[in-house]
């Protein structure tokens, strides 16, 4: 098959819909309204769409709108342009808006232009010349509900014009998502539950996938589609590595259990993202579509509005007493002793602490550890919340969770060596959110700065 045959038998529209049916469970295509080419991010495209469990912080709404409720403390602007079969263009904004304790918003507007197209009759007479393309537009919501589980809602409404007559559609995406353990993500979407457009219904479905992060920067993801009408119809894996803190190379396969009947090379993508600046990314995916040509995905996304990374109170240097000589001096147990009581930390876990880029602390952390359990004892009143930091170095969400696991790890010391209870102790990880000190070279992995911002630290919340 070639684009002259394509011509021949009925104009590009066929191409169209070859291209909705390539786009896998990315594209938000439907039976209906075949020309629907909604959340094509070039990260996501380019690891084969794979990316259901995958929190990708705005373009979580077109994907997982449960993968908002991750979206960190920052808003979010995405830019999405797709150059695609033909002379077909696609150009996609997106604003994601953290809300607190409501979760995260986003919204985003979505425009395609399908060029213009010669039109032909059975015979192939000419019969003049038309045009291809969509308006669309979402809003979308996640918070998380529970331990490690996020929900997520999202709306879209779509118009689709071809050759002079249009067609809309309003549909919901509804989604989970679950952090089974620190490295393992589940996820779940049943997406255009909506309205019937020209008495045909919604291509809708439910989406799960996983993925995996099986070294620091190194992730794996998988996904598949169950079709509403048609059972399963592809299944898509892909593959992302941080090879450099800032430079990520992915790729990825998707496996059509139906036949194409397009030669040449499909399935496969390709793509990288960079980091121009701590908050500009960049992305690209490169999809061939075998004869029918190439689609080219770029992305740039840029944080702002970000919390104040405020240094943390220091901890006031305590002068023991002088002790007589036959006493033993005690200056860790008194200064201690005066810190619980009066400021608001008790005791400063620093990356020696830790084994490097895990969450096992060495022999000295756990003394540092056990030598404040007693305190905690002669003050039973109080509750603290272990609050876990990071460097930034790595990607937001590896220190995200590293973070959060060294926290986790001192409160279980606390439990198992000293038998604090469990509700007396909360815990909080901030990854790299409000360092110790500005990190001039976050590339470089062991500066002054970046051991100084990988700490745990203890803070009273009642006395």
């Amino acid at each position: 098959m070639n684009i002259n045959k394509i011509s021949r038998i009925g104009t590009a529209l066929l191409a169209v819909v070859l291209f909705s049916g390539l786009g896998w469970s990315a594209e938000n295509a439907s039976l209906a309204m075949p020309l629907t080419q909604e959340g094509g991010t070039a990260r996501a495209m380019s690891m084969g769409s794979a990316v259901i469990s995958v929190p990708q912080g705005s373009a979580s709404l077109f994907w997982n709108p449960a993968g908002l409720g991750r979206m960190g403390e920052c808003m979010e602007l995405g830019l999405h342009h797709n150059s695609g079969l033909g002379d077909s263009i696609q150009e996609t904004i997106v604003l994601g808006l953290p809300m607190g304790n409501l979760g995260a918003f986003a919204a985003s507007f979505n425009y395609m232009n399908n060029g213009i197209f010669e039109g032909r009759d059975s015979a192939g007479n000419l019969t003049g010349s038309y045009t291809a393309g969509d308006l669309g537009g979402s809003i979308g919501w996640g918070r998380e509900f529970f331990t490690d589980i996020s929900l997520g809602a999202a709306i879209k409404y779509n118009q689709q014009t071809l050759a002079g007559t249009a067609y809309s559609a309003t549909a919901m995406d509804l989604g989970v998502l679950w952090s089974a353990t620190s490295r393992l993500n589940l996820g779940l979407t049943y997406s255009n539950l909506g309205t019937k457009v020209a008495n045909s219904t919604l291509d809708s479905g439910m989406r799960l996938g996983a993925s995996y992060e099986l070294e620091k920067g190194l992730l794996l993801a998988i996904s598949s589609e169950l079709k509403a009408e048609g059972g399963f119809e592809s299944a898509q894996v892909g593959v992302e590595s941080y090879v450099h803190p800032r430079l990520a190379i992915r790729g990825g396969y998707v496996l059509n259990f139906t036949d194409s009947q397009l030669e040449g090379l499909t399935g496969v993508t390709a793509g990288i993202g960079v980091q121009i600046v701590k908050n500009l990314t960049f992305d690209y995916g490169y999809l061939p579509y075998g004869e029918l040509g190439v689609s080219q995905r770029v992305s740039l996304t840029y944080k702002f509005g970000c919390p104040e990374e405020a240094k943390p109170a220091p901890v006031a240097e305590v002068k023991p007493e002088p002790v007589p000589a036959p006493k033993p001096p005690e200056p860790i147990v008194v200064e201690t002793k005066v810190i619980i009581l009066e400021k608001e930390k008790i005791v400063i876990l620093e990356d020696g602490h830790f084994e490097f880029d895990s969450v096992a602390l060495t022999k000295t952390g756990v003394k540092a550890v056990t030598e404040n359990i007693q305190i905690l004892k002669d003050n039973p009143e109080a509750k603290i919340r272990v609050a876990g930091y990071t460097s930034a170095s790595g990607t937001d969400e590896y220190n995200q969770k590293l973070s959060e696991r060294r926290a986790t790890a001192v409160k279980e010391i606390l439990i198992k060596e000293g038998g604090i209870a469990a509700e007396r102790i909360a815990t909080i990880g901030y990854g790299e959110k409000r360092p110790a000190e500005f990190e001039a070279t976050p590339a470089i992995l062991h500066t002054e700065a970046a051991r100084a911002n990988k700490r745990v630290l203890f803070e009273i919340i009642v006395k």
